[in-house]
């Protein structure tokens, strides 16, 4: 923490942030955002043994347009690309022809912030039973430019990519339910931050009780949270809110990478289930917040 705060990254002093939770966070030097979204995606295709073939759609969230192929030292620096042709070079697309994806139709969604995975989930979860698609690939990937800061309300943010599968016929993770609430209100989050630290727990609360009732659990069924890691002082609030009695909180990695915006859940669902800590049937609650404002929650059983 002391190290960016010696480069004028952070808002807060060292100390508050690593009272909070936080240890360090990963920054993304010659690797672009599209890079790293090549990288994971690949990654789960290969681990999976997955025919590129059998995705019948691609839902990509996270740095648009050039921005997306540009690395953190010059995404500020060059804007040309903006007044031609450049600015219709989108990473999804590029993403379905570099990964062999030939029968996937493609979907962009950009303004949903840190529940930008979450909501391409949930609409994976709709493909998948709407259109009979039997995999879904979705894919975020979020950056800091070089010169830009590394902390949104106290919570210190880390260059990632994640990916994720959704499968019609899936035996593993299932999706149970999921809620989601956007309060245009607070559109321009940074001039209301005092009126967005007051909804945040609340609406919060309420879309964790809207999950679970689509998910038709009770609060005490809840075995895991594979949280948004954002400070883990606010989760010990919310979770006090939210009465959630059995749950556990998976915040190991709130200290070891930070918050990498859109991908926090699903990075520390990957996580737990690798350490063996969440096991077969167990029932876990994904949440987030993202600037916009966006509140959502996904109930999976493992």
């Amino acid at each position: 923490m002391r190290e960016l705060a010696a480069a004028g990254t952070l808002e807060s002093e060292p100390e508050l942030l690593e009272r909070f939770g936080f240890g360090r966070v990963c920054i993304a030097v010659e690797e672009t955002p599209y890079d790293l979204a090549l990288e994971a995606a690949s990654a789960l295709l290969r681990d999976h043994d997955i025919d590129p073939l059998s995705i019948g759609a691609l839902l990509y969230g996270g740095a648009p347009g050039s921005i997306a192929f540009a690395k953190p030292r010059d995404a500020l620096a060059d804007v040309s690309g903006l007044c031609d042709t450049r600015r219709f070079q989108y990473p999804a697309t590029k993403l379905q022809f570099d990964l062999g994806l030939e029968n996937a139709t493609v979907i962009g969604l950009d303004q949903l912030a840190c529940t930008a995975i979450l909501g391409a989930v949930r609409l994976a979860r709709s493909l998948c039973i709407a259109e009979g698609l039997e995999r879904v690939l979705c894919v975020s990937s979020e950056f800091y430019p070089a010169e830009a800061g590394r902390e949104a309300i106290t919570n210190c943010t880390s260059d990632a990519a994640c990916a994720v599968l959704v499968e019609r016929d899936g035996t593993a993770n299932r999706i149970m339910g999921g809620a989601s609430v956007t309060k245009g209100f607070f559109w321009s989050g940074g001039s209301m931050r005092d009126e967005v630290m007051a909804s945040y727990f609340p609406t919060a609360a309420h879309v964790i009780r809207k999950t679970l009732c689509d998910a038709r659990w009770s609060a005490g069924d809840v075995d895991w949270i594979m949280p948004h890691n954002v400070s883990a002082k606010s989760w010990e609030i919310l979770l006090r809110l939210a009465g959630l009695p059995n749950a556990r909180l998976w915040g190991h990695n709130i200290a070891r990478i930070g918050h990498t915006l859109a991908g926090d859940n699903f990075i520390n669902l990957r996580d737990a289930l690798d350490s063996g800590a969440v096991t077969k049937g167990d029932k876990i609650l994904l949440f987030s917040y993202g600037y916009g404002a966006h509140w959502t929650g996904l109930a999976l059983e493992a």
